[in-house]
């Protein structure tokens, strides 16, 4: 799943920040020039869930390993977790295949000669 996605004609390798300045919708290869569409939605709803409940494991931890309760401590837990789940969203990313249309299958065929 936390992994940095990869054109899915040709394989081109996208770095970290491409990924996390493009938009969702259509988008262009740079290598091959064939379209894709980028998805984001259903792995960050993954992380964020995750983050959420490690959240709550880390501040119940907390409250109940000491008598004193510091809640300075639960602060940088917290931020700590959000920053991690920040900086893994553009792992998240994921690019499909966007289909041909009938014009676009007609002038590659007439290119090819068919």
């Amino acid at each position: 799943m936390l992994k940095l996605p990869v054109c899915p004609h040709c394989g081109a390798v996208y770095t970290y920040r491409e990924v996390s300045n493009m938009k969702k919708g259509i988008q262009l290869c740079y290598h091959c020039q064939k379209k894709f569409s980028v998805h984001k939605s259903a792995g960050r709803t993954i992380l964020m869930t995750s983050v959420c409940v490690a959240l709550i494991i880390a501040n119940t931890a907390i409250m109940y390993s000491s008598n004193n309760f510091i809640p300075v401590v639960m602060m940088i837990a917290d931020a700590v977790f959000v920053t991690a789940a920040v900086l893994l969203i553009p792992l998240t990313v994921r690019f499909k295949p966007e289909k041909m249309t009938k014009a676009e299958k007609r002038k590659k065929n007439q290119r090819s000669g068919k």
